[in-house]
């Protein structure tokens, strides 16, 4: 079954551009483990508690595609070490997981 992650990350005012050099480091790191190629989204119009927010969209195999990789994810000593770094720049975090409608 086909599983589309979808993660809303509201950074905080002002960190935006040290929040996307950081991502950089992200995106290589878990290329690395086997995190398939995501889509990245920000808001051109809209409610206004979504300024600052990027839509990250990830389109997995299955649930336990999406599982094997958090569990590679949460023991990477690269990663984890990354973790600490977005402190102080993002503000909120959400996790939505969707299935295609038949």
């Amino acid at each position: 079954m086909k599983v589309i992650m979808r993660t809303p990350v509201k950074i905080v005012p002002g960190k935006m551009a040290e929040y996307m050099e950081l991502e950089k480091e992200r995106i290589a790191a878990s290329k690395r483990i086997g995190m398939p190629p995501e889509k990245r989204y920000i808001m051109i119009s809209g409610p206004g508690d979504r300024v600052n927010t990027i839509f990250y969209e990830i389109e997995w195999d299955s649930l336990a595609a999406i599982e094997n990789f958090f569990g590679k994810m949460f023991s990477d000593p690269e990663i984890q070490a990354m973790q600490a770094k977005y402190n102080g720049l993002i503000e909120s975090h959400g996790l939505e997981l969707y299935t295609p409608m038949p």
